[in-house]
Parts: structure tokens; C-alpha cells; sequence
């Protein structure tokens, strides 16, 4: 198979050849990253002094007087101070002043729902911009149609964006005291990302999928239970997939936190595949119901193998997850994390995880009993159990 049959086959239970492998530098995945409008002016607006543009890598920022002849600011110096940062949504952000993250939220940005109308007019970005799609389109410019190519946004999901705008706890308490207001804004948050879609292939771009970036839930469990969850956004999320089918694209979802009970509405809403940094998160046994019903994306687990194994564990971990959340069908698909130096995974591991998939990831060279091995119930999150008997 070609990585974009491989990816497909994975994708619908269609007995794949091999694991798909998602990485930003390789793989079956060619990602085409859209990006910020060359419109955008970080810094300019009333109120943002001293707020600087919330962009990873390289930016020509067009600096506003503020930012100008201070030795502190010069050239990137001011990543390297503790800073605030703003986004294309307006949100603000909190840096440390280096450059191992990618910050967090900081201090809310919309304060009063009586200023909504205000803000969305200063904030809301323009999907038609077409700069924003100008490296996508020089980037597939003579690429053959043999990788799945993955349409990434410049912004996060619904809920992301709108928890950053508000503060996070005050964005829990507005499903409760402002829900329609949260409705409004989820609503606005998605047909944004629907616009992107239909203007993405306006201008020529042509993605098999897309990968929608949208945090649902912390160590322990989601945000909101599944009740709250399909009240505010079985609307935001069912407009991005039955748009995105519309123009026959999967939806790829990567959402961090303890999930698995946010799952039953996902794939009834239709969502295509799921990624997870970390699965043993959420446990391979509460996500055990669902597989084989919708794909999954996995990494090594970042908050325990992947930094803190051994490579030979790293390699059998490989086997787990492909036993544990997909099918002699195909339903699993390997995800490289983008920056494992943040996160401090060891080149070692990072090869071990390739080895694990030369290994374990070719559906032929799989021992037909190793699929009817026993599940494993409890996982002790530093250990990995050893591989089924040949």
C-alpha cells in the first residue's frame, strides 16, 4: 500500500499493511499547516502593550512603537524574558521565557459578555485571507498524491479557544450561568474552522483529513460530563464533521485528558479518529469498549514511558497499544509527538519507537494468536508487561 491506502485502510477496518505513522518529519502524514493571516497586527490594537505575537518558530512581526528600540526586545530577545503573548482570537498568553513550551493561558481577555459583539469585531480572524494559505499551497506544489495529506489549523478547537478568552474556571461556571452566550461563541469558534475547510479548497489546496485540536478533559476525567458535553457541543462539533464529510475529509481529533467517557458522542457525532499523547491516561481498559468503532492515533505515553522508559520497553509498548486500541483490521495509527525535546524523550526512545513499529507494526509478521491473548485489566503506569509468548 501507498501511505495514503495505508492511512484510508486504517481509517475504515480495511486491513491496513502496515501501522500508518503520523510524524511531522516522515511518515504516512504530510501535514499542510495553514497559518496567520500576514494581515494580523499582534501588539497594535488598543490595550496590547506590552503583548507580544503568540507564534512558535520564525515570525516577521511588524512591530508597533512599543516594541521598539528596547535592548530587551530586540531581534527574539523577548522570548527569552517572561512575557505575555497574544493569539489571532485575542487570547492572552503566559511564557516563561524560554523556549521548551509553548506557554499557557493567561489572564482572560473577554471579561464581560456585554462587550461580546466589541470583541468578535476586533478579534474574530478572516478565514478568506488567502495568506494564510500561501506555505500550504507552495508546500504540495509538485507532491504527488501518495501521502494523506492533513490540513492542520492556525487555532485550536471550541473549547479551547473559548476557555482561553474567558479564564478556564470562569468558562466552567458560563455553561451554567451564560449558556447561551457560550453556545453563541462555540458556534462562531466552529464556522470558523468550517470556513477555513471551504476556503482551503477554494484556493486550491485539496486535504484528505483534518486534525482539530481541542483539549476536553484533565488527569482524572473530562471537563464536563457526557450530558453537558452533547448539550454545548454536539452543534459546534457535528457543524466541523458534517461539514467536513461534506467535502469528504475525516475528522482527526487530538484531545488530551482522561476522555474516554466523551467517546460514546464523539463517534455518534461522527468523528473519525482520535489521537492521545497519553493513553495509558485515560487506560487502555476504559478505552478497550471503543475500539474497533472509531480509529485511534497513539504516541508512547508521554507522561511516563516515553521520558522515562527504557528503549526496550519503549519497543514493547509498541505492541500494547496496538493490541489495546486497534484490530487485526487496522484502527490504530502511530503518532510521533511533534516536540519530544518539551517534554524530554530521549533520542534513544524516539528511535526504539520506530524499531517497535518495525517490529510489531506489519500486520503480516503479527502471530495470529497474539490477538486472542488475554486483555490486561490493571496497568501499573511505569511498567510495561512483557510481550505474548511466540
Amino acid at each position: 500500500m501507498d501511505s495514503l491506502e495505508r492511512v484510508k485502510a486504517a481509517l475504515y477496518f480495511n486491513y491496513p499493511d502496515k501501522v500508518p505513522v503520523f510524524n511531522l518529519v516522515g511518515g504516512d502524514v504530510f501535514p499542510i499547516p495553514l497559518t496567520y493571516s500576514k494581515n494580523w497586527k499582534p501588539g497594535w490594537n488598543e490595550g496590547e502593550q506590552g503583548l507580544f505575537p503568540h507564534v512558535r518558530g520564525h515570525y516577521n512581526w511588524d512591530r508597533p512603537e512599543w516594541a521598539k528600540n528596547n535592548p530587551e526586545y530586540e531581534g527574539t530577545n523577548w522570548r527569552k524574558i517572561p512575557h505575555e503573548e497574544i493569539d489571532e482570537w485575542g487570547c492572552i498568553w503566559n511564557l516563561k521565557g524560554n523556549d521548551t513550551d509553548m506557554g499557557h493561558p493567561g489572564r482572560p481577555s473577554l471579561l464581560d459578555w456585554n462587550n461580546y459583539d466589541d470583541y468578535v469585531k476586533k478579534y474574530k480572524p478572516d478565514a478568506s485571507d488567502k495568506s494564510r494559505y500561501a506555505f500550504a499551497l507552495n508546500l504540495v506544489k509538485g507532491l504527488r498524491e501518495t501521502k494523506y495529506l492533513m490540513l492542520l489549523f492556525p487555532t485550536f478547537g471550541p473549547s479551547q479557544v473559548v476557555a482561553a478568552m474567558r479564564g478556564f474556571s470562569t468558562y466552567l461556571v458560563d455553561h451554567w450561568k451564560h449558556p447561551e452566550e457560550i453556545k453563541k461563541v462555540l458556534k462562531l469558534v466552529a464556522e470558523y474552522h468550517v470556513d477555513l475547510m471551504k476556503y482551503a479548497f477554494k484556493y486550491g489546496l485539496k486535504p484528505h483529513g483534518i486534525w482539530l485540536v481541542d483539549d476536553l478533559g484533565e488527569q482524572q476525567g473530562p471537563f464536563f460530563s457526557p450530558r453537558i458535553f452533547k448539550k454545548f457541543y454536539e452543534a459546534p462539533y457535528k457543524l466541523i464533521i458534517d461539514e467536513a464529510h461534506a467535502l469528504d475529509l475525516e475528522v482527526h481529533l487530538h484531545c488530551c485528558g482522561k476522555i474516554d467517557a466523551l467517546l460514546p458522542a464523539l463517534i455518534e457525532w461522527g468523528l473519525d479518529a482520535i489521537e492521545l499523547d497519553s493513553p495509558r491516561m485515560s487506560g487502555y481498559k476504559d478505552l478497550r469498549p471503543y475500539r474497533g468503532k472509531i480509529m485511534f492515533w497513539g504516541c508512547i505515553n508521554i507522561q511516563s514511558i516515553y521520558p522515562k522508559g527504557t528503549p526496550e520497553e519503549v519497543e514493547r509498548e509498541v505492541w500494547h497499544m496496538i493490541r489495546n486500541l486497534g484490530t487485526e483490521k487496522g484502527g490504530f495509527g502511530a503518532y510521533f509527538y511533534p516536540t519530544p525535546r518539551d517534554i524530554h524523550v530521549k533520542r534513544a526512545n524516539i528511535k526504539a519507537f520506530e524499531r517497535g513499529l518495525k517490529k510489531y507494526g506489519d500486520y503480516s509478521k503479527i502471530p495470529q494468536h497474539w490477538w486472542s491473548t488475554p486483555f490486561i485489566d490493571e496497568w501499573n503506569d511505569s511498567e510495561v508487561p512483557p510481550l505474548p509468548l511466540r
